[in-house]
């Protein structure tokens, strides 16, 4: 677990000052203008959904056939190689995909009352899918080296102050409202451009792909896992973005605004599971292949609890200052308190669900039975689109926040039996079971609690009465028997994470 835990708790750092930027951010500016940040989620989720069709699966198959190229010494060649088959699937993908949209384009108008926002940004969303598409090559290609922070910074946190600065500046009048689409594309062709520069500074590298680097049954297998990796990156994708783009052409695009905003905070939960199992990707992928099976055990269980931790302790900080949120916003949301924290919360079911288990996906993927992945995600993908069409129809944005809820519980119900059974990786529950009853116990302190101060200073002492009150009954409970050790060793990393990442990211 060194590795993950120290870049694991690099990456939350730089996450969680990201994430303070995108809370200024959604509470004095997104408000603003509503409707154009609905806008650009709208833009973006339908981009996102477009990623693993261009690019066929390449992006699992980079972390998966990165070892063996490194084996044959090939590796010099492996970002060639990866490039031409990512520009092949996308030229062959781009030209079905205009096939697909010609022919259903009519039913699909038929069944979306706000289809036109496909419609009439189709070409903007087809260049930003190629944009992701090439840039996520570059960020697996990082990922595949253990490097995960400096790709993140360049990927998600300039995001998070370019878009903000970008809302602002229309909404006071000194940038034009018809150049946000070309403004947004400029920008995310600046963020492939330097994670490529990144990756290109990190190893050598040779342009030419040496496509002769796998014989046929390696070029069967590649073919096989970039297919598997397609349709899994099909269900995730399903999974994370088909209810922003289910608001957007069900509702409107204010609708998409208010839902990212609640959305956005809740997104407050994923980093510490984003941090673990993009690092333990490779871990994983190398304990399966050297057969170190104990290795995935203590990977799976460590991450299940430090995962429910990380998850209840920002349930908690954030369900209780939402309405100092609500009353710092110069522009008030269209929904009221309640149904904002009916929304967030539903959504925080979602990801508590998916920190309790673990690492399960990550060990499927990198198993030798990865299909089952495949067949789970492309279960929810579909549970979650029949869902969230019911459902936002009878209670709109409620509605989506529920379908992703239950999606998710199914989902990893599924995984966490299918692990169990077929490999034999088990999940002891006992100190997860006093993880939530600490968290209940706060719960319960924290509502007991009325505050009438100024927003900004009931946020501060609510923030601080659940920390204090929450790692005091964590520390001296000791979960697992180290997180003790966890929180001290953690300490210690911040307080050398600017200098020890100057030398090794």
């Amino acid at each position: 677990m060194g590795v993950i835990q120290r870049q694991s708790i690099k990456y939350s750092a730089v996450n969680f000052l990201g994430t303070f930027v995108g809370f200024l951010s959604v509470v004095f500016i997104y408000s603003l203008d509503k409707e154009l940040y609905g806008y650009f989620q709208s833009l973006h989720s339908f981009a996102t959904l477009l990623v693993p069709l261009l690019g066929f699966g390449i992006q699992g198959a980079i972390v998966k056939y990165y070892p063996i190229f490194v084996q044959k010494k090939l590796d010099a060649h492996f970002l060639g190689f990866t490039m031409v088959i990512a520009t092949i699937s996308a030229i062959f993908s781009s030209i079905v995909l205009i096939c697909l949209y010609l022919l259903f384009n009519s039913t699909l108008h038929r069944l979306f009352q706000n289809f036109a926002l496909v419609d009439d940004n189709k070409f903007s969303i087809w260049v930003l899918g190629l944009i992701f598409l090439y840039s996520s090559v570059f960020l697996y290609h990082a990922i595949a080296r253990f490097r995960i922070v400096i790709p993140d910074i360049i990927n998600n946190i300039g995001l998070k102050i370019f878009l903000p600065l970008l809302i602002l500046l229309i909404y006071l009048g000194y940038f034009e409202r018809s150049n946000f689409v070309s403004a947004l594309i400029c920008y995310f062709l600046l963020v492939g451009f330097a994670l490529f520069v990144y990756l290109i500074q990190l190893d050598k590298h040779s342009w030419r792909p040496e496509i002769s680097s796998l014989n046929n049954i390696e070029y069967q297998g590649l073919f096989a896992f970039m297919i598997f990796s397609l349709l899994n990156g099909l269900g995730a994708t399903f999974a994370l973005k088909i209810d922003i783009a289910m608001v957007g052409t069900m509702i409107s695009k204010e609708a998409v605004g208010v839902y990212t905003i609640i959305m956005t905070i809740s997104n407050v939960m994923d980093i510490p599971s984003k941090a673990i199992n993009q690092i333990a990707g490779p871990v994983i992928s190398k304990s399966w292949a050297k057969n170190e099976l104990n290795n995935i055990q203590d990977v799976y269980q460590k991450s299940s609890l430090y995962g429910l931790i990380g998850g209840v302790f920002l349930f908690l900080l954030l369900f209780f200052i939402w309405v100092d949120i609500l009353m710092l916003m110069p522009e008030k949301l269209s929904s009221d308190t309640n149904t904002v924290l009916y929304i967030f919360t539903f959504l925080s079911i979602a990801k508590i669900t998916d920190l309790l288990t673990g690492v399960n996906s990550v060990i499927i993927s990198y198993s030798k039975d990865y299909k089952f992945h495949m067949y789970f995600l492309l279960m929810l993908g579909l549970v979650n689109v029949i869902l969230n069409y019911f459902m936002i129809s009878l209670y709109g944005l409620i509605g989506a926040a529920v379908a992703t809820s239950v999606s998710y519980l199914i989902f990893n119900i599924l995984k966490h039996i299918f692990v169990q059974r077929r490999f034999g990786f088990t999940l002891r529950f006992d100190s997860h079971l006093l993880v939530i009853l600490i968290g209940i116990l706060v719960f319960a302190v924290l509502h007991s609690i009325h505050l009438e101060f100024h927003p900004l200073v009931n946020m501060v002492l609510k923030s601080s009465i659940s920390a204090i009150l929450f790692f005091i009954l964590i520390w001296k409970f000791n979960p697992g028997n180290e997180i003790r050790t966890i929180i001290k060793n953690s300490i210690k990393t911040y307080l050398t994470v600017l200098p020890y990442q100057n030398k090794k990211s």
